[in-house]
């Protein structure tokens, strides 16, 4: 399954963190550092397994733990509207 940021989503990166905002609802939401880079790897041409390896590769994290955190967060932003699966 792949998944790609929704086109009602405006966002901004500041060095290491973003914010995004819902154009649809009016939300704020803002990402960390590890937040931001999987939000820039949600673009269609990347599927779980293959954000999980891009994380482990970045970050100090198992590949186990990147699997479990990355769903939770992927979940997440579906449950907000602000990706899509696609």
């Amino acid at each position: 399954m792949r998944y790609r940021q929704s086109n009602s989503v405006d966002w901004k990166k500041f060095e290491q963190e973003s914010v995004l905002l819902d154009l649809s609802s009016g939300y704020y939401f803002r990402l960390n550092a590890v937040g931001t880079y999987i939000w820039s790897l949600l673009d269609g041409k990347h599927n779980l397994a293959e954000i999980v390896e891009e994380v482990v590769k970045r970050f100090e994290v198992s590949q186990r733990q990147a699997k479990k955190d990355i769903s939770s967060f992927i979940q997440y932003l579906l449950d907000e509207n602000l990706i899509e699966k696609g």
